[in-house]
């Protein structure tokens, strides 16, 4: 089973775990109305590492997104992201997906249910389509802030944070006690 860079502070701190999607999640850690109620009225912090990050770029990566997604992204500025379907040819919904762009490349979040066949799917339809679709899930993590005063908090980490409109996201560099500097993406 996979787990995530996370996994040890989770055990560390006595989390619950279930498998999702072939990942060893925490489910919660003490009482779940407790854990709701906090986030509900503050703010709380997810592991979201098991969803699926998929870079995308090379010569033809824009053209190959606007073939593999329902929406189009080549209007999309730097540091924007959109929420989009991927579908099959037949018009079915294979995952709804969050598409982010950078300045020399695509990131896609995916549902880690879907991964796999995500993955599959854009290898079949590349076509001649010059583009690298890579599987970064397993190299990097995910976090996600959720709860009313989530902003006021990474506020006094970032004056940028709090400002970002939704469907923005920054790169911001953050230290902690292994890495002298972490790029983080902060999306809103």
């Amino acid at each position: 089973m996979l787990k995530t860079s996370f996994h040890s502070f989770h055990a560390e701190h006595n989390a619950r775990f279930v498998d999702f999607a072939g990942w060893e999640m925490p489910i919660m850690y003490g009482s779940i109305l407790e854990e709701h109620k906090q986030v509900r009225a503050s703010g709380g912090l997810f592991d979201v590492s098991h969803m699926g990050r998929l870079k995308i770029s090379g010569r033809h990566a824009r053209r190959f997104l606007e073939r593999a997604l329902t929406r189009r992204i080549s209007d999309m500025a730097v540091l924007t992201c959109r929420y989009a379907l991927v579908c099959n040819e037949q018009g079915g919904v294979k995952d709804d997906v969050i598409v982010y762009r950078f300045d020399d490349h695509w990131l896609l979040v995916v549902n880690a249910s879907n991964r796999s066949k995500i993955i599959e799917h854009f290898k079949a339809i590349t076509g001649e389509l010059l583009v690298k679709i890579e599987d970064q899930t397993e190299s990097t993590a995910m976090v996600a802030l959720q709860g009313p005063k989530v902003m006021e908090m990474v506020g006094k980490f970032s004056k940028e944070v709090p400002t970002l409109k939704k469907y923005a996201f920054c790169i911001k560099n953050l230290r902690d006690s292994e890495n002298d500097h972490q790029s983080n993406g902060v999306h809103r």
